[in-house]
């Protein structure tokens, strides 16, 4: 039995944001088989349960690890088996701290997405994930809850620019990964794709050896280095190609159930 674990932007989806035939086929019929299947997201978890069923997982079992590592629930029962967040002080802190850098926020709070004022960055995420979003005036002086993330968003160049403030600022306290070009998350200190991959597989009394990592971006690297197979998608950034142990074809090309008819299906 394999523990396989799949991002999902730019792995699990096409250029089109779905999940082809192919590879939801092919994923199916590795669950029907035995082996369990696990989606490791930075997405909030309402942003991925349309994927789950999808996939079957209500079916066959199957985690949904989210926020990059943040939190871990079981799909078919709902139950959630752990939650991290960030402590609320620090939360406010870094808010306070950061309002006059010119980065807009987003944070996830259960099923919908909030920032302090209306951006385009919100607007991505409310089309991409089909979640509920809110721009509450204040949100930086008043946050009454600890998150499980703080999402820094802006152009690459302008995002860029402030980095190195947000890494020496804080960088001591807490987990930092630019999980896209625009976007850089702060979470809770020691946690990643990769530790909860390998929480999820003492779950499931799944070797270390058998887990099969599949990713694309800098926030899948921890996922692919513990993992006994990283496999980096065609259309992954470089660092992730390098440290991975196999290439496999492109996420429209199908390169999931290429990978997965080739060396475990067969």
């Amino acid at each position: 039995m394999k523990l396989i674990a799949v991002d999902v932007d730019g792995t699990l989806l096409n250029s089109n944001n779905e999940i082809s035939k192919k590879t939801k086929d092919t994923l199916i019929r590795a669950g029907e088989m035995g082996h369990k299947i696990v989606i490791v997201s930075g997405r909030p978890t309402a942003g991925v349960v349309h994927l789950a069923k999808e996939l079957a997982f209500e079916k066959y079992g199957g985690l949904l690890s989210n926020y990059n590592g943040g939190a871990i629930t079981n799909f078919a029962t709902g139950k959630v088996i752990s939650n991290h967040t960030l402590d609320l002080e620090l939360a406010k802190k870094i808010l306070a701290e950061t309002k006059n850098l010119p980065l807009e926020i987003i944070i996830p709070k259960e099923d919908y997405i909030i920032s302090d004022r209306p951006n385009k960055f919100l607007d991505y995420e409310r089309d991409l994930l089909k979640v509920n979003t809110e721009a509450i005036r204040g949100l930086r002086e008043n946050i009454d809850f600890a998150p499980n993330k703080i999402i820094f968003a802006s152009e690459p160049a302008i995002l860029e620019e402030h980095l190195p403030f947000l890494s020496d600022t804080y960088g001591s306290t807490t987990t930092q990964v630019r999980s896209q070009r625009i976007y850089y998350e702060i979470m809770p200190k020691g946690l990643s794709k990769g530790s909860s991959l390998l929480e999820i597989a003492k779950y499931y009394e799944i070797d270390q050896k058998d887990i099969i990592a599949f990713g694309d971006e800098l926030n899948d690297e921890t996922m692919i280095e513990v993992a006994g197979v990283g496999v980096a998608m065609g259309n992954a950034v470089d660092k992730i190609k390098e440290i991975s142990d196999y290439v496999t074809l492109s996420n429209d090309e199908d390169g999931i159930a290429d990978y997965l008819e080739k060396f475990v299906l067969n």
